[in-house]
């Protein structure tokens, strides 16, 4: 039964992950990160209280918590974490902050891994909703500090952050109001905000629908 339950488990994985190429130029990398983690909290949700001691017969909805979380995770949170990074980091750092992500990325990986037989010994259902309660932290993180780099190219990124700077807004505002810019439009701003380390930094009121 185990092994049907793990063969399972693999084929959703396996579909969910090969969706996400598609939902993430769809849909954009900030609703994908936000839908993942309520799928994925929900989910966790649902493996905790099937699993509680005093349930009877939980091991259906266990499984059913556990299968709906790996669909959020594949569709959504699997490839997010290779992709986000190099898109929002900037270019000056972008190599940097990229090993940092994977090895950050491999470390917890491995960390959960390690000490969830552990957990699950110990604690029991409540391994469950301590990563549910983790994917709850992670949703006003996100909702707060990550814009929006679907259909942007990179230097825009580094506009975007300069302006949010300047004007003192969320750069997560600037993302979803800042329309895409042209080739012109970006040297223009990245020159007004000395993105390339001019001496001189002035803070206009320049936007991007009063640049020519």
């Amino acid at each position: 039964l185990s092994l049907i339950l793990g063969g399972v488990l693999a084929i959703v994985y396996a579909l969910f992950a090969v969706s996400s190429f598609q939902l993430v130029e769809r849909f954009g990398r900030r609703p994908m990160f936000l839908v993942g983690t309520v799928g994925q909290a929900v989910s966790m949700f649902i493996t905790f209280g099937c699993l509680l001691p005093d349930r009877r017969g939980p091991s259906k909805g266990a499984a059913f918590g556990l299968y709906l979380f790996i669909a959020f995770f594949g569709a959504t949170w699997l490839p997010l974490p290779w992709l986000y990074p190099a898109e929002l980091n900037s270019q000056a750092v972008r190599t940097q902050a990229n090993a940092v992500s994977t090895m950050c990325n491999w470390l917890f990986n491995f960390l959960v891994v390690q000490v969830l037989p552990t957990m699950t010994a110990s604690i029991g259902a409540y391994t469950f909703l301590l990563f549910a309660l983790a994917n709850c932290i992670f949703f006003p993180i996100i909702w707060v500090f990550y814009p929006e780099t679907a259909g942007r190219e990179l230097a825009e990124i580094d506009v975007i952050f300069a302006h949010a700077h300047l004007a003192r807004r969320r750069p997560t505002l600037i993302a979803d109001e800042m329309p895409p810019l042209t080739g012109h439009q970006i040297a223009v701003l990245q020159d007004r905000y000395d993105i390339h380390g001019d001496d001189d930094v002035e803070a206009p009121g320049v936007t991007p629908e009063n640049v020519d």
